[in-house]
């Protein structure tokens, strides 16, 4: 391969976020074929990044934006919609297992552990293994870890949970378990700065695995018990219900709250020539052909200034986690304008969306009848607002870059 792989981040990405990402995204373009080229980012944030010290002063409580979704959701949907819930609330299946379950017995049977104590040694056991698991590639530590197996091993919803089970060894208890475990974790890092975020908190196929090796360190999968599915008939509708509203609640809290990462956008939209004019000298020079990548804002930064007449030489447009088609569809972009059949978006353009990320949108429609403009979904089994930073941590994304490099 040769060329220039430039990139161009998104909002509220600052200094060690912006260290971090371009680092990642270099490292997955690599591990999946994109090499021998060169890679440039575009830092715009150092010049042009609204500043975000006095923010807070000027947050209102609560601002309400209201969202209707009408389908059933998803398996899909129902995954991350779990994991939604796993992040804000840690226990939360070991809680709900755990309701209707019998009494704590008051005495010993002779020959049997209770399920609780069973249910307890168990975690506790692990606990003393935890600086053993392999946690390359999910930027969490042995200590994190061991802080959250010895939480879920005090938590009354732990023996609770056993009780209902009827035995420690049980599939869906296990996996519940490990769940918690690596929720309890992952949940302290949900506000960490735009970029420095752990892997495993953003790609769900990599969370997923650390669930399973977590599961299986706990208690081997031959050492476990028959399927009961008691778990599943107890959560199948309390998921359902919240599957169906959790995205709305999310896509109010985005929508109405001032943040930074809303402070940039608005900056662009009344400054954004001064954003433009970086790009421009940025990539001048770049050794072609030259495929610009751009996420969120910086998405929509490559879409309003390749669609003008004059513009810096590209050779394949890439967005991901994309408004740019949304803000066409209003007419907000300066670039090109809706209407107006002089003005058309550049091409060719590959644009990356995930119906979990609220904040991304589909191309191809509004702009039908344009040839080359593609829309491409991937999903990397995360939940909103994780989602929207989750595809550069997934293959899938490098792969369709890889696929249509320029020749």
């Amino acid at each position: 391969m040769r060329g220039t792989f430039f990139f161009v981040h998104g909002t509220g990405v600052r200094d060690q976020g912006w260290v971090t990402l371009w680092r990642r995204v270099q490292d997955y373009a690599r591990i999946n074929g994109i090499d021998g080229i060169a890679f440039k980012g575009c830092a715009w944030y150092k010049n042009l990044g609204v500043p975000v010290d006095h923010i807070a002063d000027t947050l209102p409580p609560e601002v309400v934006t209201r969202s209707v979704t009408a389908a059933p959701p998803s398996a899909a949907e129902l995954e991350a919609a779990r994991w939604a819930l796993l992040l804000d609330d840690p226990l939360f299946e070991l809680r709900l297992g755990a309701q209707g379950a019998p009494a704590a017995p008051g005495g010993f049977a002779v020959g049997r552990q209770p399920a609780e104590q069973a249910a307890v040694a168990m975690v506790q056991s692990l606990g003393a293994r935890a600086g053993s698991l392999d946690l390359a590639g999910t930027d969490l530590a042995a200590t994190e870890i061991a802080a959250a197996i010895a939480a879920v091993a005090r938590s009354a919803e732990l023996g609770g949970a056993a009780r209902a089970a009827g035995s420690a060894a049980d599939p869906e208890l296990v996996r519940a378990v490990s769940r918690g475990i690596v929720a309890a974790v992952l949940s302290t890092h949900r506000f960490d700065e735009p970029g420095t975020a752990p892997v495993a908190l953003l790609d769900g196929g990599r969370r997923d695995l650390l669930v399973e090796e977590i599961a299986e360190a706990m208690a081997p999968a031959g050492t476990r018990s028959a399927l009961t599915d008691w778990l599943k008939k107890r959560g199948a509708d309390f998921l359902l219900r919240k599957a169906t509203s959790y995205g709305e609640s999310h896509r109010e809290g985005l929508m109405g709250a001032a943040t930074p990462a809303a402070g940039d956008v608005l900056y662009y939209q009344r400054r954004g020539g001064e954003m433009l004019d970086l790009l421009t000298r940025e990539l001048a020079g770049c050794e072609p052909p030259v495929v610009a990548v751009g996420h969120s804002l910086g998405g929509i930064m490559l879409v309003d200034l390749l669609s003008r007449q004059e513009h810096p030489r590209v050779d394949l447009l890439v967005t991901a986690g994309s408004q740019s088609p949304m803000l066409y569809a209003i007419d907000a972009l300066e670039g090109i304008r809706w209407g107006k059949p002089a003005t058309r978006p550049f091409t060719p353009w590959l644009n990356i969306y995930n119906r979990q990320d609220f904040l991304s949108f589909r191309a191809s429609k509004i702009f039908a009848g344009v040839p080359d403009v593609e829309d491409v979904e991937v999903d990397p089994k995360v939940p909103f607002p994780e989602s929207h930073s989750a595809y550069w941590y997934h293959d899938k994304v490098y792969e369709l870059i890889r696929k249509r490099w320029p020749a």
